[in-house]
């Protein structure tokens, strides 16, 4: 163009591909004089720049080239442009960087007298409130050095009242004064200058600003000046096709707030209110960036599409259009209810949890692609605030990222640092050790990272035999008895690291023959050798005990404050005793050396400025910390697939679906911490930038960029009270737009069509049954789960009639597995039948703490052992707990282990008593289990009759002790069958046997009536051995025995608890035993849940149907173990 037209030349477009068109055309107009020198296009983004390379391409077509084209960002275009106009010693930025300036704030907060902050710097977290402020007081002088080069001018000259009294004026004075050369927004004024003189007059040919929608009023006057010389043209991205005043003679008023100094509150509101509600509201970014570039425009040229755009037929059309036109009565809906229902053009979906946003937009992305022709995955952006929140759960819905397979495969973009590897994960719990318990489950979370367990020679299998060791001896938290004084508790050896390690060496060393086993160290204290540490795999304990040391080296050097470039060699140090990467892992040593970079900048940094200061450890991992946090700048973008990424100001790209999750209240706009500092917050001009502004203009231009579809987000209800939430400002702001136009009422109970609630699970009935064409599903197992509404609840799983236990081909039944049925129904038919565990994550759960409640775990079966030991001692207890009590980390310490022997101790006296009182000859009975294998109907049945004890006159008793049931009749089938099995078959397979059997099911006293029919029985039969009388008998035993195995295969409702309890008399025992009441927990309820899944809803009310079977089974097993009653006579002599 000619002399007399330069200027800066601004092509808009409320659609950013519009604006490939004509720079396309300028690239082939204009080009360098030069045949190889390249054409220059500036790009707002790195993501805008790897868009804009594609889409230049495309436009172009298969046969023609994109090529020589240089697409940089702006602060590397101005650099260099500095660079050559100014000379290359000019530029200075470096020490101006925010990462190099804080140490340098960081210093001079220790030396300069400010009184303003000696109450903020005081005290015990002093170090760390240094830090932090020294890095806030850095960023803002990072942004006044563009945005208010004016006041550190003013500053330097002592002139610290500008804007208002501050302590940064003094502040900044020495610090400009320390550094000692030009700071940037001094060079971009010198660069102006040079500029206006006819600096640059080499380059002639034009610069292109692509994408850009906004700048630093500094980096704006660069652009005017250089237009002087040459063509600047820039391609905005512009919503609106109005001056945003619906009338074009507002411009000068318009400009005339504009040039006021500083904007208050009222001032900013008439600013904005301009023609269009949501404009207003989200639109301050671009409104003031427009009026900049208003006065030194030469040539404003407006898109085509946007004088003359095509009717809008969808919703997210009219709301676009309405922005386009700045006619907010475009937005009114069509009067077609059911269209307006079923438009999926732009919907707003209100979600319990961020799971079910992610397993909404599943369904929504495959109905686009199934609705959209030709859509692709590539066409497709998903984003949100926070997407860090959602990574963990994408693949469990999506997949994972990066794999082509499947409908919806998607990369991921914006993922802060510390999820890209295991190892930045790692180095995190490494930072935390100083000020953490270092539990036992955190050293074997830290074992199961690949390049620790490497480091210490530990395959995946060999650190599952560490995690198993450190669950056995039991080992909770604290590496010693001296580390837990951190944490002001007494020094105690127990339950730590050293004393869990002490009992692997003492198990390898001596091994665990005895029956008591227990050392006494050189001290006088004692110790339990750990049982199973044996042979090579001995060699584990060492590398437990090598990895022990690095982390006490690692707590060891938290201890005391260090200079910057000490810790940088401690920290290398732990690296490298804990990190072991493997030769060829490309991701594994990328990340070691990108962990490696942040610990040497800890010296490095301060020491580019002269410093090396010292710092506590708290200081340390805070810095440290915030980079794992941080996302990298250069991560890839537009790799193919869905991109999903967080939201990025001046990355608005087109794609044909968008979708934003994560649009909660407080979590968007979000917000940046100044402290009350910040001046340019309470000082505000024409152009400044903050983070709520930011992420309105972010919203605008993301509904703007949205071609077909637009998916909204948020977490409208919640999960636990089903109480509703609102959505983010700018989103609630778009509904109440769309509610006045469509003149609904603004309250929650409204049927917006735009509006989807989701239900609180993804397999409820209303998305499979039509009634809304807004609630849908693509997961046809989903759509098996949907009950019929006429029919009663149905249990997760029924029991059916199968050969459970028993194995077909020999016809044999395992009696181990019949007893473990009768004691827990539910959860054997689940392991069984469907493979299902609740409880595998709790077998193998790790203790992160002692025992420190007055009582034993019943799974410790504390009270057995005690009863099974006194019973082989004569029947008298130890007046103090036994080493394997007292040493083996079960018993509590202190009064609290005091306490629970003496309840223990208690219990078991009182069983002992009623042993006793059995009359037992010569002693207690001693174990003498027997194998029995025996036919029976059809089935052979096998195992070990474990219960079997004889006494000295020759008795055979099948002994059982339960020291928590005061009496018999607490036992219920879960007790009493397993041992009526035992009993039967010991007759069964001794028959001709006169020694007597008896049972004792001893608990702490009460009646024995049912024991004693039992053993009536046997008397009864003994007395008829030998006539014909006795033979009946023997078979009808054998029959209960085999209709016993009958019923664990039939499938039968049977619950122990509830079907004994559903024999009695009383009509709701059956109800209160399932349920449980305010006194004790129902075996519905009974942990890990087998039951309750089992049953479903079902109560075993007595006027229920499901009763009636619950009871007809409690009443026949009643009488198959027993001969108390008419019933159970019959069965005696059938």
């Amino acid at each position: 163009m000619g002399a007399a037209q330069r200027g800066l030349i601004v092509y808009r477009a409320s659609r950013l591909e519009a604006l490939l068109d004509p720079l396309l055309a300028l690239l082939d107009q204009a080009p360098p004089d030069a045949v190889l020198a390249p054409q220059t296009v500036i790009a707002a983004h790195p993501g805008m720049k790897a868009w804009l390379t594609g889409a230049l391409a495309r436009r172009r077509g298969p046969r023609g080239v994109v090529a020589n084209l240089e697409i940089a960002l702006p602060s590397r275009w101005l650099d260099d442009l500095a660079r050559r106009v100014l000379g290359e010693a000019a530029v200075a930025l470096e020490p101006y960087r925010r990462e190099r300036l804080r140490w340098r704030v960081h210093d001079l907060l220790g030396r300069l007298d400010v009184p303003a902050l000696a109450g903020y710097l005081d005290g015990a977290d002093a170090p760390r409130r240094r830090m932090q402020l020294a890095d806030r007081v850095a960023g803002l002088l990072s942004q006044y050095l563009v945005y208010r080069p004016d006041w550190l001018e003013a500053w330097r000259r002592g002139h610290d009242a500008v804007p208002e009294p501050n302590f940064l004026a003094p502040l900044w004075r020495a610090l400009r004064a320390d550094i000692g050369v030009a700071h940037r927004g001094e060079r971009l004024r010198e660069l102006v200058t040079a500029l206006e003189r006819g600096g640059d007059g080499a380059d002639e040919a034009p610069l292109h600003v692509f994408g850009v929608s906004h700048l630093a009023p500094a980096e704006l006057a660069v652009l005017r000046a250089l237009a002087r010389r040459r063509d600047v043209v820039l391609y905005l991205p512009d919503p609106c096709r109005e001056h945003w005043a619906g009338l074009r003679d507002d411009r000068r008023a318009l400009r005339a707030l504009a040039q006021e100094a500083a904007f208050e509150p009222g001032t900013e509101a008439r600013f904005l209110d301009q023609g269009h509600p949501l404009l207003a509201r989200w639109g301050r970014m671009g409104q003031h960036f427009v009026l900049a570039l208003d006065d030194g425009a030469a040539v404003d040229v407006r898109h085509w599409q946007d004088e003359a755009p095509p009717p809008p037929a969808t919703r997210l059309e009219r709301v676009q259009e309405s922005i386009r036109r700045l006619v907010p009565e475009l937005m009114a809906p069509g009067a077609d209810a059911d269209a307006e229902r079923r438009d999926a053009s732009l919907r707003v979906h209100a979600c319990h949890t961020r799971l079910r946003e992610l397993e909404a937009l599943r369904d929504a992305l495959l109905a686009a692609l199934s609705d959209l022709p030709g859509l692709r995955p590539a066409d497709i952006v998903v984003m949100a605030p926070d997407i860090g929140a959602y990574v963990p759960l994408l693949p469990a819905v999506f997949g994972e990222p990066g794999l082509h397979a499947g409908p919806l495969p998607y990369h991921l973009a914006d993922v802060p640092l510390a999820r890209a590897h295991p190892l930045f994960e790692a180095f995190r719990r490494l930072l935390a050790l100083p000020g953490a318990r270092v539990t036992a489950p955190e050293v074997v979370d830290l074992l199961a990272v690949p390049e620790v367990a490497a480091r210490f020679g530990l395959g995946a299998d060999e650190a599952e035999v560490v995690a198993g060791w450190l669950r056995e001896a039991r080992v909770a938290w604290a590496l010693d008895a001296d580390f837990r004084t951190r944490f002001e508790v007494p020094a105690l050896e127990a339950h730590t690291f050293a004393w869990g390690l002490d009992r692997m060496l003492a198990g390898y060393a001596i091994g665990t023959e005895d029956e008591d086993p227990a050392i006494e160290l050189a001290d006088g204290s004692g110790l339990a050798p750990l049982a199973g540490v044996a042979g090579p795999q001995a060699a584990l304990a060492g590398a437990l005990d090598a990895l022990l040391v690095e982390l006490a080296a690692a707590c060891s050097d938290a201890a005391a404050a260090r200079p910057a470039s000490e810790w940088a060699v401690r920290l290398e140090r732990r690296m490298e005793g804990l990190f072991r990467v493997a030769p060829g892992d490309a991701a594994a040593e990328a990340a070691y050396a990108q962990l490696l970079a942040f610990v040497r900048a800890l010296a490095a940094e301060p020491a580019a400025s002269g410093l090396d200061p010292e710092l506590e450890f708290g200081v340390v991992r805070e810095l440290l910390l915030a980079r794992l946090d941080g996302v990298p700048e250069r991560q890839r973008f537009l790799m193919g697939g869905i991109t999903v990424c967080g939201m990025v100001p001046q990355r608005a790209i087109p794609f044909r679906v968008v979708a934003v999750l994560g649009l909660d209240d407080g979590a968007f706009p979000r917000t940046g911490s100044d402290g009350g500092i910040d001046l340019m917050a309470r000082h505000r001009r024409l152009g400044d930038r903050d983070v709520r502004s930011d992420d309105r203009y972010l919203f605008l231009e993301t509904v703007m960029s949205a071609r077909e579809r637009l998916h909204l987000s948020y977490i409208g209800e919640g999960v636990r009270d089903g109480r509703p939430r609102n959505p983010a400002a700018p989103l609630a702001e778009l509904m109440t737009a769309l509610d006045a136009h469509a003149g609904l009422a603004p309250d929650a109970g409204t049927d917006r069509p735009w509006c989807v609630r989701h239900p609180l699970q993804p397999f409820d009935p209303r998305y499979f049954d039509g009634s809304d064409p807004r609630l849908f599903s693509f997961r046809a197992d989903f759509s098996r789960m949907r009950p019929d509404p006429d029919a009663p609840a149905a249990p997760f799983y029924s029991p059916q009639p199968s050969g459970a236990g028993i194995d077909r081909e020999g016809a044999t039944a395992a009696l181990r597995e019949v007893q473990a049925w009768y004691r827990d129904p539910a959860r054997q038919l689940l392991e069984k039948d469907l493979h299902l565990r609740l409880d595998a994550l709790a077998d193998d759960r790790l203790r992160d703490s002692e025992p420190l409640t007055p009582r034993f775990e019943a799974l410790d079966g504390i009270g057995r052992r005690l009863f099974a030991e006194a019973m082989a001692h004569g029947g008298e207890l130890p007046p103090t707990p036994p080493a394997w009590l007292r040493l083996g980390g079960v018993l509590p310490p202190g009064r609290l282990g005091a306490e629970a022997w003496k309840r223990e101790c208690a219990q078991v006296a009182k069983v002992i008593g009623c042993a006793r009182a059995l009359g037992f000859a010569d002693g207690l009975p001693q174990r003498l289990p027997q194998e029995v294998a025996l036919e029976v109907e059809g089935v052979r049945i096998e195992g070990e009759l474990g219960r079997l004890h004889v006494d000295g006159q020759g008795t055979r008793w099948v002994l059982e002790s339960f020291p928590g049931r005061r009496a018999e009749k607490e036992l219920t089938f879960r007790e009493r069958v397993p041992a009526f099995l035992e009993w039967a078959l010991a007759r069964l397979a001794a028959p001709g046997d006169l020694a007597p059997l008896r049972i004792a099911l001893l608990t702490q006293g009460g009646a024995r009536e049912w024991q004693e029919t039992l053993e009536a029985w046997d008397a009864d039969y003994r007395a008829r051995l030998g006539d014909t009388a006795s033979t009946p008998m023997l078979e009808a035993l054998r029959r209960r025995v085999a209709r016993l195995l009958a019923l664990r295969r039939e499938g039968v409702w049977y619950f122990p608890k509830t079907s004994w309890a559903a024999t009695a008399e009383a009509p709701d025992a059956a109800a209160r035993a399932w349920a449980g009441s305010g006194f004790s927990t129902g075996e519905r309820d009974h942990a890990p849940g087998y039951s309750a899944l089992l049953a479903g809803r079902r109560a075993f009310a007595a006027d229920a149907g499901d009763f009636a079977a619950l009871a007809a089974t409690g009443r026949e097993l009643k009488a198959l173990i027993g001969f108390d009653d008419e019933e159970a006579a019959a069965w005696a002599w059938a």
